[in-house]
């Protein structure tokens, strides 16, 4: 799971922070290969600041990252699907890939 913040005036989020939280229990089981005890499936966390105003739309900034970002992340990130999940008032919005339709 991805969490994209405004860049904050002294400096970026750290890059590369990965978290990792167990998501509960899951029809799929637990993963296999896991090294810690997690009671269902393992979801990593990863952060990352963006060079945006605070108060640049949500949807508008994200998408403004992955059709600009050289990043190997930005890269990846612009080939999958991409559903917000948070603020709730956007909850379920496809913010990428582009559609030319309504969001």
């Amino acid at each position: 799971m991805w969490t994209f913040y405004a860049e904050h005036p002294d400096g970026p989020f750290p890059y590369r922070r990965v978290g990792r939280r167990d998501f509960g229990p899951s029809k799929f089981g637990r993963m296999p290969n896991d090294i810690r005890p997690y009671v269902g499936r393992r979801v990593d966390l990863v952060a990352r600041s963006l060079q945006e105003q605070p108060t640049a739309h949500p949807v508008e900034a994200l998408r403004r990252y992955l059709q600009r970002s050289r990043t190997g992340s930005a890269r990846a990130l612009a080939s999958k699907a991409v559903i917000l999940i948070d603020p709730t008032s956007l909850r379920g919005v496809a913010a990428w890939p582009l559609t030319g339709g309504r969001d």
